[in-house]
């Protein structure tokens, strides 16, 4: 049976809050140790092996929870489906491995850190054996949170007992990986409970075709999302990667908060069109998109708000350059929650592979072309730019599909207002606030300040999602 698709967004949620609060935690401690050129080598190594794991993963995550979700009734199609998925992942890791090999060899600036590249790597080798999707496509978002807190708890012990000074670079890639694969290996105990035993099965090249259209989409995807980086590390020094992925840093872990909801609801789209229920779909992405304009946008303008006085008290006097990069990418928070929706809850959910291919190739281009324009003049506030204007550019477009192809149609603007102008109170708060207070004492007070004078501002006008949320909320917790 289909778990509540409310308690599941709960789950969610509080996997992706975690997944703020861990590195709220960590990256005060690993900023001033590591320092921004050790900071930088280490995002630049495992962007660059995960660039080598988006070639290998060929599309799956998105077709493998779609695919799942449609067969989640009989546990024999799931068997057959993962060991065909997998043997098709085993021969595109195998492949793209070979490349990343090459490059470790004969591209210089990779060469001098060989060891450091070669231990993030990881990322990539076990491509075969990452098999969230599986659970996600069953929608068992109360195992995924209950693991992830474990792994993360474990691994946030280790990082302040091993990790002491500058030069325990490698032990911080080392537990990094550490993280990777403990999930991994927890994830085939449970497949192996549930009685399903991968093995080579080559009866799966029927799935060739639509993972080629994902893969795509997928490469297409993490270009503009993490090829800043990669041109950031060639064009300019460590430390602008250090500034740009500290920021970026902020922002793609605030992200999944806003996602969570588009995360749960794929699956149970993909099994809403095999029963033809476009009304039930309907309502779902009206819902959905008020809750992402409820969550979105205090985000990124409490984040604009704070980021002058929060950066250098959170990474260190040494991160100032972070400032206005975190200003301007926070706006992908806002971004990402809407192009969730229309491009990967309505138009992969739905079977539109090639539309959301399409829309990501977009987004794409831009990002290469701003970012080449950018970059030299305006280091990581360039990159930053020209992340955001991808993300909304791939949101536009999915928008235009969503509304050409199908009759899915937002009804709730008035709700999305509400969020904005709700949310731009944040500013005035702030200015007022900064009068009076400094350092931690302005960041908390703000926090406490805005964010009640914002829930109180919603409660008073009625938005439809503060009063979900309180329901689900109270739901759970009168059990």
């Amino acid at each position: 049976m289909a778990n509540s698709i409310k308690g599941n967004i709960l789950y969610n949620v509080l996997l992706n809050v975690s997944g703020v609060l861990f590195p709220l935690i960590t990256a005060p401690y690993i900023s001033r140790v590591i320092e921004p050129d050790g900071l930088g080598l280490f995002n630049f190594s495992n962007t660059y092996a995960y660039y080598f794991a988006c070639f290998a993963a060929l599309g799956i995550p998105y077709y493998g929870t779609r695919e799942i979700a449609k067969v989640r009734d009989s546990i024999e199609k799931q068997a057959d489906f993962v060991s065909e998925v997998i043997t098709i992942s085993c021969m595109s890791t195998v492949l793209v491995c070979a490349f990343f090999f090459l490059s470790l060899l004969f591209v210089p600036q990779i060469n001098e850190n060989y060891l450091i590249f070669l231990i993030s790597g990881v990322f990539l080798y076990i491509t075969p054996f990452r098999i969230d999707w599986f659970f996600r496509g069953r929608e068992e978002f109360r195992y995924i949170t209950s693991r992830s807190l474990i792994i993360k708890t474990v691994s946030i012990i280790l990082l302040f007992v091993f990790v002491r000074q500058k030069s325990d670079l490698i032990i911080y890639v080392i537990l990094n990986v550490f993280s990777l694969t403990a999930n991994e290996i927890w994830n085939y105990i449970k497949l192996l409970k549930l009685g399903i035993r991968p093995r080579i099965k080559f009866s799966g090249m029927k799935h060739i075709k639509p993972l080629v259209v994902l893969f795509l989409s997928t490469i297409a995807w993490s270009v503009y999302a993490f090829l800043d980086t990669i041109m950031l590390g060639f064009m300019t020094s460590y430390d602008e990667v250090g500034y740009y992925s500290s920021a970026v840093h902020i922002a793609r872990a605030l992200v999944p908060v806003v996602t969570s909801v588009a995360a749960v609801t794929m699956p149970r789209i993909a099994n809403y069109s095999g029963s033809n229920n476009w009304g039930q779909i309907s309502e779902l992405f009206d819902k959905t998109f008020s809750l992402v304009s409820f969550v979105s946008f205090p985000i990124a303008f409490g984040v604009v708000t704070v980021a002058p006085t929060f950066v250098p008290l959170f990474f260190g006097s040494q991160f100032e350059g972070t400032i206005l990069p975190l200003q301007i990418v926070i706006g992908v928070v806002v971004a990402i929650g809407f192009s969730n929706l229309t491009a990967l809850q309505i138009l992969i959910g739905l079977g539109y592979d090639k539309l959301y291919l399409y829309s990501v190739l977009v987004g794409t281009s831009l990002n290469f072309v701003i970012n080449l324009l950018l970059i030299p003049y305006y280091g990581a506030s360039g990159a930053a730019i020209a992340s955001v204007i991808a993300e909304f550019s791939v949101f536009l477009v999915s928008l235009y599909y969503v509304y050409t192809k199908t009759d899915i149609r937002i009804n709730n603007f008035k709700e999305m207002c509400y969020s904005f102008l709700c949310s731009f109170t944040f500013i005035p708060i702030g200015i007022f606030l900064y009068s009076y207070t400094s350092g931690w004492i302005y960041v908390v007070a703000f926090g406490v300040v805005a964010s009640s004078l914002y829930l109180l501002e919603q409660w008073c006008l009625k938005n439809p999602s503060i009063l979900l949320l309180y329901n689900v909320i109270r739901s759970k917790l009168s059990k």
